[in-house]
């Protein structure tokens, strides 16, 4: 028998026989945990039959070559001569991502179609050398596709299996090129942690309050406590007022949950605007550095449409650790992506749990088809998901799932922890918004918009009592500046804290002066769960204020929400009312009207198979953004050296996620332009480092930066 080779390092190859055995053994695993073993195992066993040819042979045998040869056709083709469609398409986009599936015309590469057209008519390489492997690959008969699945099961299934069949191929190649195993899969399971919360609980005396808050929070623990640990897989809700503990409750319920029904791991996902950092320190204090996973970054590495694997790719993120801490932007647009770095982690969200910090604060744009992909996940994956917030959203399923609450007297709850009073502040300049919190000792702003935040911080003059943060700081500076900020706190020391949005979520802050200018209703109800949080000052004297900027201009995104909460906050007295929420939320979901929550048509481009297509335009962040690594203090400074020299491996990337800041895409290009950044095969770093203050994070010369704060 011939041989062939897969793969090629300096003291070793792989043939394609031991890469498609691996590869698809691995892939089997991956796709069993939601019930697809045997498609798995063909997908991964028929990917690269390409490599069965003489071109590509002679291409792995001068690596100097520039002449590109398509394998991954070979592998589509056979398993769409077993009626194996979903196979066919991974295996097709298993190097340049999935491709949209086209029309009957279609003879090109652009799409699957035109693809196996190339394939039926002969204008691929001749692969027929795979025959002789055949006995070898123990491939199995699939079932064909099940007539009852809608198109967006199917939709959903192509991208999990695609998801199996990449991982399985990242890591196999991994393995190989390192010449030992990839370090994946590291951390404990999730009953180890369970014991762990367990210890902590009854250390910090959370499971012993009577009164108060701390009664309330230690009701909280029990209740959820029980209902996790009987509760079968689907989709609940947990209705908690901010400030009673719901980022610590739902981690128990989590692993209760999880260690009661099998489960793999725990996604914790946190608003699109917000920083996740806080959250992902708090599980790492109470269940070990090893087992958390903080994942920030956007970035993508891709390889040409049949390029091999480089280093840089097969170090992207694959969610394998028990604990998962990421953003909604992270979450959805993978699920909607079609590039392999960005999905190869989709078939670990299959069998876990996760928790929807602020469910609510999903763009309206893209509500259907996010809610379509929830209840997939539970449907399909056998996932179990809480939607986990304050502020409740009412959410119809498409096929009629209805969450159970987890909490039974929700009313009782908002009416314990009434801990402020609002006030509203009119229309104010922003001199005036500094001269109030130049007159408290201690005090919070939130505003809209990272130019607002910078100028008022200016007008503070950088005091060392006054703090700024924003997403232009690094992860980990965000963190030692939160960490100075609560110590003043607690000391009762002189603080005065300018933000945007990004500390209403996973942020504990308590403040008894809370200045938050005007927002959607659920924004301002978050700002106000940083003031008297731990319920240690009197309500009356516990002021959230809410303002307008004298001549400012709302953001686009958020004018409709401002125009509906202004209704609300006129009629009802009580703005923190579960009344006030729910009509806040009606009355928003008819102003936008069912039209406008799939804004991109997104569930029209799923019809049609539209990979390429979906991922071009499900983008929750419309502005383009690229990764840029800052040497931040010697760490930072460490890993950059690491990524200089090349090494990809140990969780590089992982490390350096909290060192990481996301730029528009002109102000990456106007850094690049001016040298500011270094790229390292692809990788942006930053070296000019006068550029990255100490105290307000990535900025531009005084000349060129006013618009990176928009």
């Amino acid at each position: 028998m011939k041989t062939y080779l897969a793969h090629k390092a300096e003291d070793r190859e792989q043939t394609v026989l031991e890469h498609l055995q691996e590869t698809a053994k691995l892939a089997g695993e991956f796709a069993a945990a939601f019930g697809k073993q045997p498609l798995g195992e063909l997908t991964g066993g028929f990917h690269d039959l390409g490599k069965c040819s003489e071109e590509f042979q002679a291409r792995l045998r001068n690596p100097k070559s520039t002449e590109r040869c398509d394998h991954s056709t070979a592998g589509a083709l056979e398993a769409f001569k077993r009626r194996q469609m979903t196979a066919a398409m991974c295996i097709m986009g298993h190097h340049s991502g999935l491709l949209d599936f086209g029309g009957q015309m279609d003879t090109d590469d652009g799409t699957v179609r035109g693809r196996l057209k190339k394939g039926q008519s002969g204008k691929i390489p001749d692969y027929s050398g795979w025959e002789e492997l055949c006995p070898f690959l123990h491939i199995h008969d699939v079932p064909e596709m099940d007539p009852s699945q809608t198109t967006f099961d199917r939709y959903m299934e192509t991208k999990f299996l695609y998801s199996s069949l990449v991982d399985a191929d990242f890591l196999n190649t991994e393995e190989f090129m390192n010449g030992k195993p990839a370090s994946r899969g590291t951390g404990e399971c999730l009953e180890t942690l369970l014991g762990r919360l367990e210890a902590w609980l009854k250390e910090q005396g959370w499971l012993m309050g009577k009164t108060g808050i701390n009664g309330m929070r230690s009701e909280l623990l029990q209740t959820v406590a029980a209902h996790g640990q009987e509760a079968k897989r689907g989709i609940y809700t947990l209705t908690v007022p901010t400030g009673g503990g719901k980022t610590v409750s739902s981690l128990y319920w989590a692993l209760r949950h999880g260690v009661s029904q099998g489960l793999d791991r725990v996604i914790y996902v946190i608003p699109y605007m917000n920083i996740i950092e806080q959250t992902a320190k708090k599980f790492r204090e109470i269940l070990g550095e090893e087992n958390v996973l903080e994942h920030h970054s956007n970035v993508i590495y891709e390889a040409g449409s049949e390029e091999e694997w480089s280093p840089f790719q097969l170090a992207s993120e694959n969610w394998d650790m028990p604990i998962v801490v990421t953003t909604a932007v992270q979450f959805f647009e993978s699920l909607f992506h079609n590039k392999s770095s960005r999905c190869r982690k989709l078939h670990n969200i299959a069998n876990s749990v996760i928790i929807y910090d602020e469910v609510q604060m999903l763009p309206v744009a893209y509500w259907t088809p996010c809610i379509h992909a929830m209840e997939e996940l539970s449907a399909l994956f056998r996932a179990t998901q809480v939607l986990c917030t304050a502020t409740q959203p009412a959410i119809t399923f498409p096929k009629g799932t209805e969450p159970e609450e987890i909490t039974k007297d929700t009313k009782k709850q908002f009416e314990r922890l009434k801990r402020v009073t609002f006030v509203n502040g009119g229309a104010l300049p922003l001199e005036k918004i500094a001269e109030k919190l130049k007159s408290h000792r201690q005090a919070l702003c939130i505003v809209n918009t990272k130019r607002t935040a910078r100028r008022l911080y200016e007008l503070l003059e950088r005091r060392e009592e006054c703090f700024h943060l924003t997403t232009m700081m690094v992860p980990a500076h965000r963190e030692e500046v939160l960490s100075e900020i609560k110590r003043r706190l607690e000391e009762n020391l002189p603080c005065l804290v300018i933000a945007t949005s990004l500390v209403e979520a996973g942020v504990d802050l308590d403040f008894q002066y809370v200045l938050r200018e005007q927002a959607g209703l659920d924004s301002i109800l978050q700002a106000a769960g940083r003031c008297n949080r731990n319920g240690m000052g009197k309500p009356e004297e516990s002021i959230v204020e809410v303002f307008s900027l004298e001549g400012g201009r709302l953001p686009d995104s958020i004018s409709q929400q401002v125009k509906v909460a202004r209704c609300i906050m006129e009629e009802y007295k009580e703005w923190d009312s579960l009344e006030a929420i729910e009509a806040y939320f009606r009355f928003w979901r008819e102003l936008r009207g069912k039209e406008n929550l799939d804004r991109k048509k997104i569930m029209e481009k799923v019809e049609q198979y539209a990979f390429r297509e979906i991922a071009k335009t499900f983008r929750l962040i419309n502005e383009d953004t690229d990764t840029v690594y800052i040497p931040w203090k010697e760490e930072g400074k460490e890993l950059v050296r690491k990524l200089r020299g090349g090494q990809t491996g140990g969780g590089l990337f992982r490390k350096l996620g909290r060192y990481s800041v996301n730029v528009y895409e002109p102000h990456y290009r106007e850094l690049l332009r001016l040298g500011d950044i270094e790229l390292i095969q692809g990788t942006a770093v930053l070296i000019n480092e006068k550029l990255y203050d100490k105290r307000a994070g990535l900025t531009f010369s005084e000349e060129e930066g006013a618009a990176i704060f928009v």
